[in-house]
């Protein structure tokens, strides 16, 4: 917290947020410097000290306070000229500061919140990583301002009992504003923005801007393929921290298991290297059915990396929907961390951000071949064998969001998934909306998901559960510098045939993942959701008569209770009722929002 003033009537509101953000294994670190006021938390499991998050310069009269990691530390001390090894990072980040001012975080590459209060001019800077890995969120009370990495925690501080924000928790339901929490008077710190505190007052500012990126039409796709190559094996390796015991998740998917496999050899010195996998161990899929279990084997011990899968029975929903707030209902994840927690796996590799970049699809590329006449490569993706397919192509992919028509199945769609809202509630927030379905251009598309901020919605509930759980997350495919190269490759290059779309991946993981993974078509799991749909009902089943509780809750404010005891009255009176997974499926889901509610709402223990 900083204020320009006095801060002896900040202390209950501090204490406050300090008790909403505890738990079992975490030890706090008071932090009091000036007009600064606050504290950090450190897990044992983790191998961070002290000095690898707060620096205080006295000489220049400058504090820096820094959760996360600088994963360009090399180049930044070769550039600045600073001996590496007298330099912790946060000191590092105060050396470039006095020397670059605010600017200073274009130079930087990493998973970052960084906080500089400079004394002599009192002012206060909070800066947040480029993709948002890192969670921060912030209030202002008067002159005083308060900021988290725990976003529930600073919510529920300042909440004064008023009722939450539920959006946040159901935008697997409805497009909604990614950016918002649940306490409409707590904000996040967008990312690649910082923020100021000056005797100008408080101001907010876009510090990264990837829309400058232009397209490099000189790029030829051997060099593409070569360069990109190299920049994953360095994101990887510069998230390979040896004071740590790694492990990764696995899937049958490119984007999971060539950062799973890159991973196992950066530490090829670790004994034993886990492979955690969704796919569930007690799953039976259709005999038909792909088991990407099969191919998840096939990649671990090509890899040599050990295996384990989640084992989820109906029963264990009863703790799961409990913890909910804790979880972020993430509720296969809380079985991983489980298992991490046994194997003292303490740093987490995972493939998020790949299907938006480096292992994109085709959205958009359609549009870019045919609006600069590149026939050839449209043809080449698109032959003229499927005139059916180009025809539907060119007016549903190119056409409709070229002219920003958005195809009323769309939302209609969206309509089934919330028939149990209130009709005033099943509003879409239009401007993510319209990035989502609206675009002329590769390039305007993937700009619209980072500006979404959908990105961060995974990488902010996984960063607060699993430090909590003494585990830290690692995105080597979020890596800044790779989302800026895909900005500028131009669309041709990501045309192989009519059949394969993400070729990147497909073709720098030769040699590195099995064949199967490497040329597989399509994502799902089908050992996932053979056991999902095999268990929906008696998961829904366990809460049914919980109804009248959920209904009482003010802060299930947007659901028809009147409409789901009808549905209920139905599939009671009618054995062959038709919906009965989808309803199930939503009273388990109303049941975690109930008791995810509930821990929000509790009194902070001071």
């Amino acid at each position: 917290m900083f204020s320009p003033r006095s801060l002896v009537s900040e202390g209950k509101n501090l204490n406050r947020l300090k008790k909403s953000m505890e738990w079992a294994e975490g030890e706090h670190h008071n932090v009091n410097y000036r007009n600064f006021s606050g504290g950090f938390f450190l897990d044992p499991r983790l191998p961070y000290t002290v000095e690898d998050c707060l620096y205080i310069d006295t000489t220049h009269d400058l504090l820096v306070l820094m959760a996360g990691c600088l994963y360009n530390r090399v180049e930044l001390c070769q550039q600045f000229d600073i001996d590496p090894s007298r330099f912790t990072e946060p000191a590092l980040v105060a050396k470039i500061y006095l020397q670059e001012g605010p600017n200073f975080v274009n130079n930087l590459n990493g998973d970052f919140i960084i906080v500089i209060y400079e004394s002599p001019n009192n002012a206060f800077y909070l800066f947040r990583d480029h993709l948002g890995i890192a969670p921060l969120a912030y209030t202002i009370t008067g002159q005083s301002i308060y900021f988290a990495s725990d976003i529930i925690g600073i919510c529920r501080t300042f909440s004064e009992g008023n009722r939450i924000n539920m959006d946040p928790f159901i935008a697997d339901y409805k497009v909604v504003d990614m950016t918002l929490t649940p306490n409409e008077k707590v904000l996040k710190l967008k990312a690649g923005h910082s923020l100021s505190y000056t005797t100008e007052g408080v101001t907010t500012k876009k510090y990264w801007e990837p829309e400058q990126i232009k397209t490099d039409k000189t790029l030829t796709q051997e060099q593409m393929f070569s360069e990109l190559k190299s920049l994953l094996n360095d994101a990887v390796h510069i998230r390979a921290d040896q004071r740590f015991n790694a492990g990764a998740h696995v899937s049958g998917g490119l984007d999971s298991s060539l950062v799973a496999v890159l991973a196992r050899k950066e530490f090829e010195k670790q004994s034993t290297f886990y492979g955690y996998s969704w796919s569930p161990a007690n799953s039976i899929p259709a005999i038909n059915d792909l088991d990407e279990r099969d191919l998840v084997k096939q990649t671990c011990e090509m890899a040599g990396i050990t295996p384990v899968h989640i084992h989820v029975e109906v029963d264990d929903f009863v703790e799961l929907t409990k913890n909910s707030l804790n979880s972020f209902m993430y509720f296969h994840e809380e079985k991983v961390l489980e298992m991490a927690k046994m194997h003292k796996t303490n740093l987490m590799f995972n493939g998020h951000g790949g299907d938006e970049f480096i292992s994109y699809g085709s959205l958009g590329v359609d549009s870019d071949l045919l609006f600069s006449l590149q026939w050839k490569y449209f043809l080449k993706k698109n032959p003229l064998s499927g005139p059916k397919k180009i025809i539907n192509y060119i007016i549903f992919r190119v056409l409709f969001p070229a002219i920003n028509y958005i195809p009323s199945s769309v939302k209609k769609s969206y309509d089934e998934a919330m028939w149990l809202f209130k009709k005033p509630y099943k509003k879409l927030h239009q401007k993510t909306y319209k990035r989502y379905y609206c675009y002329r251009s590769r390039r305007k598309y993937q700009l619209g998901l980072l500006y979404n901020y959908h990105l961060p919605e995974r990488t902010e509930c996984w960063a607060i559960t699993g430090y909590k759980a003494g585990v830290q997350y690692r995105y080597p495919l979020l890596d800044k510098r790779i989302v800026e190269y895909i900005l500028k490759v131009p669309s041709k290059l990501l045309v192989k045939d009519s059949k394969y779309t993400r070729i990147i991946l497909r073709e720098i993981s030769q040699g590195l993942l099995p064949e199967a993974v490497r040329w597989r078509l399509g994502k799902k799991d089908p050992a996932f959701f053979a056991l999902v749909n095999s268990q929906t009902k008696e998961r829904g089943l366990l809460f049914i008569n919980e109804i009248a509780n959920f209904k009482a809750n003010p802060n299930l404010y947007f659901v028809d209770f009147d409409l789901i005891e009808k549905e209920i009255k139905r599939y009671k009176e009618d054995e062959k009722y038709p919906s009965s997974n989808k309803l199930f499926g939503d009273i388990l889901a109303l049941k975690a929002l109930h008791e995810l509610s509930k821990s929000y709402a509790e009194s902070i223990k001071e």
